[in-house]
């Protein structure tokens, strides 16, 4: 394994607040390592700001040179973590955070030593009335509950974590980030 800062990893199902908390953990002290994609961006997405955003092609040629720690796809379209994103902010002793699945989890902490791994949860009437507040389809509403009833929330999927942080409905948010924090600080 290549000796490099701590990977802090946020997962867990859609809805569970995994990026309101990155945004708020992200700073000059823990960057996040941006990923790639081949969707299009989003109004006021900026590429390698938000995304590393590219064509199909072009990424399907970064997977067959071996340049994605990870990568999956999801909605027709393809996600990935590329080598280089990661190894520029943590060669040395520098530490990030990134959002991931739980494929992504795993390989990330195969290739890096230094990877700790935060589930972030909520119970799945959270999950649910989040959900029905965002623009979407019942299709991807049902299968994203779906998902989150099978797996996300699945005693499998909740080993992998080296901590656990709840975030159900009613929570204090300020509290839930607080705790993530913690982790976070006693953990570099």
């Amino acid at each position: 394994m290549t000796r490099m800062g701590k990977i802090f990893v946020l997962y867990g199902p859609s809805a569970s607040g995994k990026t309101e908390i990155q945004k708020q953990i992200t700073s000059g002290r823990l960057p996040r390592i941006i990923t790639a994609t081949t969707r299009a961006p989003r109004d006021n997405e900026i590429d390698g700001e938000h995304y590393i955003f590219m064509s199909k092609s072009e990424f399907r040629s970064q997977i067959e040179n071996g340049r994605f720690i990870e990568w999956t796809e999801y909605g027709n379209e393809l996600y990935g973590t590329l080598k280089d994103s990661a190894e520029n902010i943590v060669s040395g002793n520098g530490s990030a955070n990134i959002i991931l699945d739980f494929a992504g989890v795993r390989a990330l902490k195969r290739l890096y030593a230094d990877t700790f791994a935060i589930f972030i949860g909520a119970n799945i009437e959270s999950i649910e009335r989040r959900l029905l507040l965002r623009a979407g389809t019942d299709e991807e509403l049902n299968g994203r509950l779906t998902r989150a009833r099978e797996l996300e929330l699945s005693p499998e999927y909740l080993a992998l974590a080296d901590a656990v942080v709840w975030n159900d409905d009613g929570a204090d948010f300020e509290e839930t980030l607080a705790k993530v924090q913690g982790i976070i600080s006693s953990s570099m």
